[in-house]
């Protein structure tokens, strides 16, 4: 078979491109705006199997004879690197390593095709990336960001975040960040995602996924009392995707929520801050009259040199806000919102030997 690859580059060279056409085209498209998104929860999509067939064949055929092609190509994300492409460290480096699960799995409503391109979960995050291709421009977040997540069929709850990149009208690519609060996540199990675009199609996913196993656990229980806050550090996940604390308040019911307000700092034993990459998930319960609440923060990997981290535990006060609460026959009110006036809240540092 190897005989007959020459004869088809061949074959391939002798087609006539129309160079001048296809690199104005190509600028054209290329100039169009590229803008990258965040917002609390999010969705894309990406090329049906015929469409990316069909501009692998045109690449061939034409990346060595037009610069303008050759540029474009190389600003095209290669399929199963939307995690490499994303500029979050952690999710680069799990993908650049092959520890994420590449999926390729489309499906297409209303002309409008939602792939799930990678996925990865260790313990600290559990991460989707996607891609949107359609027929027709899209508008803004054209994917509803309330995308409904499952685990082995059952509903629960979780903080999320996803960032979205446009690369053509009719193409993005995204990421979505799962953080579970409420249930104990199995080593393997069936993750269900359910999108809805703005003009009613509905793409479901049951995809298999199994947990990586290369996170490290380091004990902590660091314990402090600030104002009416106890706090308890447990533990830190140390893993090539990130470094995950996790952490448990207290305070009277009858108190300003200050728990939900904890913000941590961490500093390596260069000196260097590291950057936060979720404040994570986390949910609270009422018990005789406290307010107990779970959470965690995520930060980049960590370099192989780092010996110790210092943490800094704060809180981080919001100055406005508001929300909405429900009565027992389904009646909504409003919550206002009352800034805190107590005393300064203020904990202590504290270091952390890593393995």
């Amino acid at each position: 078979m190897t005989d007959k690859i020459p004869m088809f580059k061949e074959e391939i060279d002798d087609i006539p491109v129309p160079v001048d056409k296809l690199d104005a085209i190509i600028a054209k498209t290329i100039q169009e705006s590229v803008q990258k998104r965040k917002r609390s929860i999010g969705k894309k999509l990406m090329m049906s199997v015929g469409a990316a067939v069909a501009t692998f064949a045109l690449l061939i055929g034409s990346a060595t004879v037009s610069p303008v092609m050759a540029d474009f190509v190389s600003q095209i994300p290669v399929v199963g690197s939307i995690f490499s492409e994303s500029g979050d460290r952690g999710l680069k480096q799990v993908s650049d390593l092959g520890l994420t699960q590449v999926i390729g799995e489309s499906k297409t409503v209303k002309g409008n095709t939602i792939t799930i391109d990678e996925v990865f979960f260790d313990g600290t995050r559990l991460t989707v990336g996607y891609s949107l291709t359609s027929e027709e421009p899209l508008e803004e977040f054209y994917v509803d960001p309330g995308m409904k997540v499952t685990i082995d069929g059952k509903n629960f709850s979780f903080g999320g975040s996803s960032g979205e990149t446009e690369i053509t009208p009719t193409y993005r690519t995204g990421i979505y960040h799962i953080e579970p609060s409420d249930i104990e996540v199995p080593e393997k199990f069936k993750l269900g995602l359910f999108f809805e675009g703005k003009g009613g199609e509905r793409w479901k996913f049951t995809l298999p996924v199994k947990t990586q196993t290369g996170a490290e656990l380091v004990t902590i229980n660091e314990t402090q009392q600030a104002g009416n806050i106890g706090l308890d550090i447990s533990n830190l996940e140390v893993s090539p995707v990130g470094l995950r604390l996790t952490y448990n308040t207290v305070v009277e019911e009858s108190e300003f929520p200050l728990g939900a307000y904890i913000k941590f700092r961490a500093v390596d034993s260069s000196g260097a801050e590291l950057a936060v990459s979720s404040e994570g998930g986390g949910y609270g319960e009422h018990v005789n009259g406290k307010v107990y609440i779970k959470g965690n923060s995520l930060f980049e990997p960590i370099d192989e040199n780092v010996t110790t981290l210092t943490i800094t535990p704060y809180v981080d006060l919001p100055s406005e806000g508001g929300g909405v609460e429900f009565d027992a026959a389904g009646n909504e009110k409003p919550i206002d919102f009352e800034p805190y006036k107590g005393e300064e809240i203020k904990f202590e540092s504290f270091t952390v030997p890593l393995p």
